[in-house]
């Protein structure tokens, strides 16, 4: 007979499997005719039962490779969740910065246009002022021509006064004076002086000086001085003329009258300095 379970053969009768151990009761498979000697009549009884063969312990190889792939998985998903979280870190502190880069910008800009407009206010302050007032006032401060001064004082005859700094002296022909003219504006101060002969008086002068057809005449008398003031066309003539028993001196002033604020300034200011000692 033959083994269902394994299939090998075993004696006739054999209640187990003498190769695997399985039950053979009603389990068996007849041995054909005229098989091997095993077949022998009386053979099954003189074996004893046979105990069914003890079954291997099972391999826990591809248990231990299975929780070995289950922790690699899982190491290797949490790796790829880690640097997930820190890519999606980066990328919002990223996105945070474009964002205040964007910003900045912004701020940029915004200055920017400020000072531009600052700039534009400026130049429109700057068209605002005549080309002879920027000059006039220079640096912005309008009295700096008034304190930065020299004073001219005349050999010949004993008369002196403040001169600005920024006029210059041209050529005359005597000593009996001389003339200061500023660059910028055309202001001419312009002195001269000789010996009263006639011992004129300065009240005798003022009422000899000649007025007639002079236009925005002004006029003014003191103890020993007088002035004549008058405007021709666009240029303001102003003049001092001081009389003593030896001297008479004259402080003559040429302007525009766009630059009627500075000749202002030097007459009240500087032309107080003309005097004859």
């Amino acid at each position: 007979m033959f083994c269902q379970k394994c299939g090998q053969q075993v004696p006739d009768g054999s209640m187990f499997c003498t190769h695997c151990g399985a039950s053979l009761a009603g389990g068996s498979v007849p041995t054909p005719t005229g098989a091997g000697p095993s077949s022998a009549p009386g053979l099954t009884q003189s074996m004893p039962p046979v105990a069914p063969a003890p079954q291997k312990p099972k391999s826990k190889a591809p248990i231990v490779i299975a929780v070995a792939c289950a922790a690699v998985v899982l190491l290797g998903g949490g790796t790829v969740f880690a640097f997930a979280m820190l890519n999606g870190s980066k990328s919002s502190d990223t996105q945070i910065s474009v964002i205040d880069t964007g910003s900045s910008d912004e701020k940029d800009s915004s200055a920017k246009k400020k000072r531009d407009k600052s700039k534009e206010s400026s130049s429109s302050d700057d068209e605002a002022v005549s080309e002879d007032e920027s000059a006039y006032y220079g640096s912005g401060d309008s009295d700096d021509f008034l304190t930065d001064v020299q004073t001219y004082t005349n050999d010949l005859h004993p008369y002196s006064m403040s001169i600005p700094n920024r006029f210059e002296m041209e050529d005359t022909s005597s000593g009996s004076g001389a003339r200061y003219k500023d660059p910028e504006t055309g202001f001419v101060i312009n002195l001269f002086g000789y010996v009263n002969i006639n011992e004129e008086t300065a009240h005798e002068m003022f009422v000899d000086a000649d007025t007639s057809g002079k236009a925005d005449l002004y006029t003014a008398e003191g103890d020993n001085w007088y002035v004549v003031s008058w405007r021709e066309d666009d240029t303001i003539i102003y003049e001092k003329t001081i009389v003593t028993d030896s001297t008479i001196a004259t402080a003559h002033l040429e302007y525009s009258t766009a630059n009627r604020d500075m000749g202002s300034k030097i007459i009240d200011t500087l032309l107080p300095t003309f005097q004859v000692d």
